[in-house]
């Protein structure tokens, strides 16, 4: 039986008829690609603005009496050259009517948002001779606004069942009463993963031009190495340091169904990539660590009351207090007369004396410090805690720099370890970390 692979294609390989072309190569190479989740083209293209972008400008000046015709003809250019390039037959003009008189006539924000998405999806189809099918027809969402998996699962799978080839549009769906309804903005992969689940796919193939999950920051690290395996927990760990793979509800959707990830660039397209599963393959010689990220600009509050490890309701109490400022705590290190809260936060800063004087008066506190720019730098890799030596050899690491440590915090399921540090000692931080941990 041949195995099925669900595409992935983003932005940045859809915004020149070129890389369309170079994808039709690469679909017609594998018999195994069945489908393809597509978003609207981004940036990339010769205009280097996003096409979504430019419809919510649409909709916003419409909405505002405003003169949205200039913004509206910068997506009809990106449409006519990508169809031009391609040498294909394609009814633009009418799609475009379409779109203005609902427009005109006062449809919701979400469906002008997703025609990006749309259009390319057709146009795409047509190009590699596979059917199209609209999202909306097969994605739903609750009243509520979460998706309704079960429902478009069992839609997926029944339609995708009578179609052996299809494109299909991310980022919409639909809500009660056949509205279409967008998923957030940065929310790109959840259709991908809906698919490949309802035709128990054996890959997603993610298709990007260029980005790659590199071993650390280009930006800080020159020239870092490709991370060629990685793990799902590896993945969510990234996440939450600024690396994003893809977000987070799909990484532990497609931990939980097994199905792997193969991560692609259309500029080096021989080769294999970035394979992202639940667990590593059987039998891979791996570095432990796996990537050296992290964050800037955190805070720290220091919080000292002598027995706060007798008193039973004290971090409840403190969490009470942010939980009421709206103030989301990272990290949390305590001791048996110390609490300290990492956090990053607008509202802390905003309300600061109050939720200050609230720990003093409620808690009883005897002290209350801010400290501030401190950036946390992670090591990340799947089982860090079980491996001899690693400790040492990170903080070795970290001294030879002659960096000093402000924090630790070890994970409880050993995918990372995270290191407090001043800001101005970040980048040399990282790539202290990345020489010894990633390259030795």
């Amino acid at each position: 039986m041949s195995s099925t692979i669900v595409l992935r294609f983003t932005e940045d390989v859809l915004s020149r008829p070129e890389r369309i072309q170079q994808l039709a190569q690469i679909v017609k190479s594998n018999p195994s690609y069945r489908y393809a989740i597509l978003s609207a083209p981004g940036k990339g293209g010769c205009d280097e603005f996003k096409v979504t972008d430019a419809l919510y400008m649409c909709h916003s000046q419409f909405r505002s009496r405003e003169d949205y015709h200039d913004m509206f003809m910068r997506i009809r250019s990106t449409y006519e050259r990508i169809i031009n390039g391609l040498e294909i037959e394609f009814n633009l003009e009418g799609e475009l009517k379409e779109i203005e008189r609902n427009l005109i006539s006062g449809c919701n924000v979400d469906y002008i948002a997703s025609r990006g998405e749309f259009l390319i999806g057709k146009i795409v189809a047509k190009y590699f001779n596979w059917d199209f099918i609209d999202a909306k027809e097969m994605i739903f969402f609750r009243r509520d606004g979460t998706i309704d998996d079960k429902k478009s699962l069992e839609v997926v799978s029944k339609r995708l069942s009578r179609s052996q080839h299809a494109v299909i549009p991310s980022f919409y769906g639909t809500i009660t009463g056949n509205d279409i309804k967008t998923f957030p903005r940065g929310i790109c992969d959840t259709t991908g993963a809906i698919v490949s689940r309802a035709v128990n796919a054996d890959y997603l193939e993610k298709w990007m031009y260029k980005t790659r999950p590199f071993a650390a920051d280009p930006a800080i690290v020159k020239d870092p190495v490709v991370i060629r395996n990685m793990t799902y927990d590896e993945v969510i760990e990234l996440n939450y340091m600024g690396v994003k793979v893809f977000e987070d509800d799909v990484a532990l959707t497609l931990r939980k169904n097994k199905i792997p990830v193969l991560i692609r660039t259309l500029c080096h397209p021989e080769q294999e990539g970035t394979l992202i599963s639940t667990e590593l393959p059987e039998g891979l010689s791996r570095n432990i660590a796996v990537c050296i990220a992290g964050r800037k600009n955190f805070s720290v509050l220091h919080i000292e009351k002598f027995g706060i490890n007798k008193q039973k309701d004290f971090g409840y109490r403190l969490f009470e207090i942010f939980s009421k400022y709206n103030v989301l705590c990272e990290h949390v290190l305590s001791g048996t007369h110390k609490v300290s809260i990492v956090f990053k936060s607008p509202m802390f800063d905003i309300r600061r004396g109050e939720i200050m004087e609230d720990i003093k008066n409620d808690l009883k506190a005897d002290s209350v410090m801010l400290y501030k720019n401190l950036s946390l730098v992670a090591v990340i890799g799947k089982g860090m805690g079980t491996v001899h030596g690693v400790f040492a050899k990170t903080f070795r690491a970290i001294a030879d720099a002659n960096v000093k440590v402000q924090m630790i915090d070890q994970g409880s399921d050993d995918t990372s370890i995270i290191i407090g540090v001043h800001d101005e000692d970040f980048e040399r931080t990282v790539n202290a970390l990345y020489d010894t941990m990633i390259m030795n």
